[in-house]
């Protein structure tokens, strides 16, 4: 009987056993939230990480187009402004273009020779046969009397610069005659005998042909005296005439040596003027240089360098006087001015004055004195 009531036990036992291995315990519940908990926890972190993470993304990604953006704009402003200058380039190219076929008839001649002296009278060049070659081949040749604009350079700087015709072309190749009326032009105050050290360039150009052109000159120095005191009479139309007989042109700028009585004088060129016929009135228009073949021209002395000089000092001077008696004239008012200031300062001290010490009186204070003073007369 006992053995059946064990094995029921034991079957019980087992069970019991089976049951407590199925069943969680507490702890394995604790366990299993914290589990959970640390899970969410990182899921969280997780998802914030990827949140952050795809903002910086936006962020950066903005940051980038604003820079792209910026760059396109950047490069569209840099493309404007080379296409603006471009187009400045353009136009400055065609006005120097239509500048360049008004001076030279579209006839391009332009070399750099060495000058060597010539004897010759008057401004007149002499070019190597080649030059002449090139002219015909231009039509330079059929279009008329030649001129040249001849500048004086030390290496790419031009020092000075004037025109001149051609007499002949029998130069050496590589070389330019240049007669001594011609060289001192180029060479001014440094003598003819300076241009050895320079190149010239020789430049076809077409100068007008105007019926009547206009010539300023000044005398260098004192001018037509002698020793700066002495005046000479000295017809200048007549030694201009001699003078200039054997030049093709003239320029602003140019110098003229002419003789009179074994004595020279320089005449520098002020100014140069064409006229011309605008319905029946003549106007007369600036020039650069003119052409003196068939041209009736007028001229025009000034004073001299000197007197010029001497003019201006005066005139400096009178400026000065002027601006000085300005100034006392301007002290003078200032003294007056401060004075005036002083007396009506005086004025007002004397009227505050008057003020505080002046009695008003109303009719009850004028009684009371009109009884005070019957009583103590």
């Amino acid at each position: 009987r006992l053995t059946p009531q064990r094995q029921s036990s034991s079957s019980s036992a087992a069970a019991a056993a089976a049951a407590s291995r199925t069943r969680p315990s507490g702890s394995s519940i604790m366990d299993a939230f914290t589990d959970f908990g640390s899970s969410e926890r990182a899921m969280e972190k997780e998802r914030k990480e990827r949140q952050e993470a795809a903002r910086k993304k936006r962020a950066k990604e903005r940051a980038a187009a604003e820079r792209a953006r910026a760059e396109t704009l950047r490069l569209d402003e840099v493309n404007a402004r080379r296409r603006a200058e471009e187009a400045v380039a353009r136009e400055h190219e065609a006005a120097a273009m239509i500048e360049e076929n008004r001076k030279t008839g579209g006839i391009r001649f332009c070399e750099v020779l060495r000058p060597t002296a010539t004897s010759s009278n008057g401004d007149r060049i002499t070019l190597p046969v080649s030059a002449l070659e090139t002219l015909t081949n231009l039509g330079a040749i059929d279009a008329g009397p030649m001129a040249f604009e001849l500048c004086a350079m030390r290496g790419d700087t031009v020092v000075a610069s004037t025109h001149a015709g051609v007499a002949e072309f029998v130069a050496g190749e590589g070389t330019v005659g240049i007669p001594p009326k011609t060289a001192l032009s180029l060479t001014r105050e440094n003598g003819p005998a300076s241009i050895s050290g320079m190149m010239i360039r020789v430049k076809y150009v077409r100068l007008g042909n105007h019926f009547k052109s206009f010539v300023r000159l000044q005398p260098r120095g004192h001018g037509f005296h002698k020793n700066g005191e002495e005046v000479v009479n000295i017809d200048i139309k007549t030694v201009l005439e001699r003078e200039l007989i054997g030049h093709t042109c003239i320029t602003t700028g140019d110098w003229l040596h002419i003789r009179h009585e074994k004595v020279s004088y320089d005449l520098k060129v002020r100014s140069l003027g064409s006229y011309s016929t605008l319905g029946d009135a003549k106007q007369l228009e600036s020039e650069e240089a003119i052409f003196l073949v068939n041209t009736d021209l007028e001229v025009d002395i000034m004073p001299s360098e000197t007197a010029e000089a001497e003019a201006e000092r005066a005139v400096e001077a009178a400026k000065a006087a002027e601006a000085e008696q300005e100034r006392q004239v301007g002290r003078w008012c200032e003294g007056h001015v401060v004075w005036d200031v002083a007396e009506a300062e005086q004025e007002r001290q004397v009227g505050r004055w008057v003020a505080a010490t002046t009695v008003r009186l109303d009719p009850h204070h004028r009684h009371h004195h009109r009884h005070h003073h019957h009583h103590h007369p």
